[in-house]
Parts: C-alpha cells; sequence; structure tokens
C-alpha cells in the first residue's frame, strides 16, 4: 500500500537569492584555498558540477568576479580541455567538454600550475626520442652558417 500519494509533493527549484548565496559563498572559500596555496603549498579544487546548480545570473556573477587573467591553454582531442587562468594567479577555471563541445565538467583549481599540462614522463620520454630522431647531422651543411662550413674544411 502507497502511503504516500495522499501527501503532497511540491518540488522547488532554488531562488536567486540562494543561487547567488552560493556564488558568494564560493568566491570566500575560493579566497580560503588560495590563502592555503599561499601560506602552505596547498591549494585545492572545487568541482562546480558537484554543487546545487546555479542558475546563470549567479554563473555570470561567479564568472565575472573571477574575470580573466594572462594564461589561457586548450588541449584539443577527442574531448577538449580549456584552462583559464583568472584575474587572480593561483586560480584556474578548467572546463572539460565532451565530442559534442557539451560541459562535462567545470573545476575551479587553486594551484601553482595546473596538473593537467604538467607534462608526463612517458610523454617527455617520447618526445625526447622523436626529437632525437629529428636532430640534424652535425656534418649537414643544410643548416650550417658560413663560418660554419668553413670550420669544418667545407669552403
Amino acid at each position: 500500500m502507497n502511503t504516500f500519494k495522499n501527501i503532497p509533493i511540491q518540488v522547488e527549484g532554488h531562488s536567486p537569492e540562494a543561487e547567488m548565496a552560493l556564488a558568494r559563498a564560493l568566491l570566500y572559500e575560493i579566497h580560503t584555498l588560495l590563502k592555503g596555496l599561499f601560506h602552505t603549498g596547498q591549494g585545492g579544487c572545487i568541482d562546480l558540477r558537484a554543487l546545487p546548480p546555479m542558475g546563470p545570473l549567479a554563473y555570470r556573477f561567479l564568472k565575472d568576479s573571477l574575470s580573466v587573467g594572462e594564461v589561457s591553454a586548450s588541449i584539443a582531442g577527442d574531448r577538449r580541455s580549456d584552462i583559464q587562468e583568472t584575474a587572480f594567479p593561483g586560480v584556474w577555471w578548467i572546463t572539460h567538454r565532451n565530442e559534442r563541445e557539451e560541459i562535462v565538467t567545470e573545476l575551479i583549481e587553486v594551484t601553482e600550475f595546473p596538473d593537467l599540462l604538467k607534462s608526463q614522463r612517458e610523454d617527455i620520454r617520447l618526445g625526447l626520442k622523436k626529437m632525437q630522431g629529428s636532430l640534424p647531422r652535425a656534418e649537414s651543411e643544410e643548416y650550417q652558417t658560413p663560418s660554419c662550413r668553413m670550420l669544418n674544411g667545407s669552403d
């Protein structure tokens, strides 16, 4: 027997005031993380998709409050990731998109440099091997200046 059918249940959306309160609270949390990064070297990460949803006004307030800094990078592939430093060095807005360019994750990372941009050891090994194979031979005249050719006895 379903005893809930007689109980009126109403799902209410978040009020604009509550959404703005969340955006303001996030700014204070980011400030706390930035203080931690400065004093202890320990930052943190906020997954915006794991929080209660913000409406367009609160989202725009948060974006505008953090603004845009000097550094940005994009990682291309099947899925794209955009990394944007905010106006506050040490605070990064990171957006991951799926193959349809839909946002799947948005993070605010408080760190000196996002891990996503650090070269992985295996990638460095492959880069070293690739570069080694593409270096011109020392005796190749194509890339030598006239003074190098004279030293090598080519002229």
